[in-house]
């Protein structure tokens, strides 16, 4: 089986490599994960730390993504490359038209509870717990997970630019994982169970690193959304986070509201100076002086691409997020 993407001149033009992972991305896959047993040096342990702390808005998730098959689209929206609560302002602003034809589509392969009925009818009160569930997913079961995620997708993406600056897009494509093809102008994805074509039509195409991606690239169903490609990165088992809750606890009081929200603003993830402003709503100067203080204290990572910073939550700091959280 063949997903065939179809390109043009404008496509190639408007093809675009993310530099991180998508959030909202990631808790899909991460969910996907979850429920299988697949990789077991490498998730395992996350696996077995994660299936006995989920709480009742994240188990409830499992329900729109089954580990094999469809799971909505509105799960992963375009807006989530900005940010994890950019991604889930859009997931709770999904058109009701889009909410009753995605979980109808879901509910042809899965039996789906109750609540789903409510959610598609427009219930606000289910679609808040819903976005309450994947941000909770994702700063306690993700985020702890930053470290040795950003390990293995920095160098990797740092790789992918390179190759496309040097030599092109259509030598990056065996790079990025052996299910891709490309014989001009269509970029070729073999995949279970999926035979179709998609014409770009000149809107490009948005590579996305992921971690969680552990075996084939997955894109979006709808052909009228956002064109995206999440492919798999490799990387190397690694030990999941320790968490110490007394402690966590301790330092999270003792940082303040304020340097507390800039945490949990780079744990969405890396960012410059003016970016975290922007997530947290204060001056420059300000996330600048957070930023420092929280590097200093060990709780952030800080490194300068060309004229700029970026703040990256470092494994330290995701200790302090999860025992906090707990």
């Amino acid at each position: 089986m063949v997903y065939r993407i179809h390109f043009d001149c404008a496509d190639l033009a408007r093809t675009t490599i993310a530099q991180r992972p998508d959030p909202l991305w990631e808790v899909l896959l991460g969910l996907h994960v979850l429920q299988g047993d697949e990789e077991p040096e490498v998730y395992g342990p996350w696996r077995e730390r994660v299936r006995g702390r989920l709480t009742v808005p994240e188990r409830e998730l499992i329900a729109l993504a089954p580990p094999v098959g469809y799971s909505p689209d509105f799960l992963t929206p375009r807006a989530a490359g900005e940010g994890l609560e950019a991604g889930l302002t859009a997931v709770a602003a999904t058109p009701a038209g889009q909410l009753i034809s995605e979980l109808r589509r879901l509910s042809d392969s899965v039996r789906l509870p109750n609540w789903t009925r409510r959610l598609a009818s427009g219930d606000t009160g289910v679609m808040t717990r819903l976005v309450h569930g994947l941000r909770s997913f994702h700063r306690t079961k993700i985020a702890p997970q930053l470290p040795m995620i950003s390990t293995a997708i920095e160098p990797a993406v740092a790789q992918h630019n390179s190759i496309v600056a040097n030599d092109g897009f259509e030598s990056l494509i065996p790079q990025l994982h052996g299910s891709l093809g490309w014989a001009a102008p269509v970029l070729s994805v073999d995949m279970p169970h999926v035979n179709r074509d998609l014409y770009l039509n000149g809107r490009g195409l948005r590579l996305v690193p992921s971690f969680f991606c552990w075996k084939y690239p997955m894109m979006l169903l709808d052909p009228t959304l956002p064109p995206v490609l999440v492919y798999p990165v490799k990387h190397d088992p690694a030990p999941v986070v320790v968490r110490r809750p007394d402690r966590d606890r301790a330092v999270a009081v003792l940082l303040g509201r304020t340097r507390a929200q800039v945490l949990t603003c780079i744990s969405d993830g890396a960012c410059s100076t003016s970016e975290l402003a922007a997530r947290t709503g204060i001056s420059p100067a300000s996330a600048s002086e957070h930023a420092r203080v929280l590097h200093d204290t060990g709780l952030v990572t800080t490194h300068r691409v060309g004229s700029s910073v970026r703040h990256t939550l470092n494994r330290v700091g995701a200790e302090v997020l999860a025992g906090a959280r707990t």
